[in-house]
């Protein structure tokens, strides 16, 4: 498995992707690609309590053959955000740099292993080293998600869902399992 950055060009690979009913119910329709893509274009700021340090996507391949598309975007450290009609905002932060990753596999290929490897890879590029808290939010009922997230280490922040009806999984990572960290 190799993740390459994902470019403007590589959108006609991966928007059929999110055509996909389970794929367009769980993370969006064939625009969030492109969305993407454009956010890239646009200043860092701040998103529901944390400070954005970073944006970043790749396709991963195996071999020739392009299986999916994750994404990371970094921040000064992670927050709980309640949020709708009488929300209370940020409700509790974690000050280590974090990063909140997406993904989905080709669904021609769903069922191979793709996501867990693609989510383990993501934790190894050099871009994002410095992260020491990695989390994924997933709906309950997305089952395969949430075991693609657990194969790779990942564990319930809260097990109740949160006010949008989400589940933050999280992967603590240690000092020793850094890229690049010496110690």
């Amino acid at each position: 498995m190799r993740l390459r950055p994902f470019e403007r060009r590589d959108l006609p690979l991966a928007e059929p992707w999110f055509t996909d009913a389970d794929t367009n119910r769980w993370l969006g329709g064939p625009r969030w690609p492109q969305l993407m893509l454009d956010l890239a274009d646009r200043p860092l700021a701040e998103f529901r309590g944390g400070i954005e340090t970073g944006r970043y996507r790749w396709l991963a391949w195996e071999g020739d053959t392009a299986v999916g598309y994750i994404d990371c975007g970094t921040y000064d450290r992670w927050a709980t955000w309640e949020g709708g009609p009488g929300g209370r905002g940020v409700t509790g932060t974690v000050p280590v740099p974090s990063g909140t990753i997406s993904y989905v596999v080709d669904p021609a290929l769903r069922r191979r292993g793709y996501a867990a490897a693609m989510i383990t890879a993501v934790m190894t590029m050099p871009e994002l080293a410095h992260i020491a808290l990695f989390t994924a939010g997933v709906e309950p009922a997305n089952a395969g998600s949430a075991g693609c997230l657990l194969k790779a280490g990942f564990r319930p922040l809260n097990p109740a869902p949160d006010w949008e009806g989400i589940v933050y999984y999280a992967l603590f990572r240690t000092r020793r399992d850094t890229p690049g960290d010496p110690a």
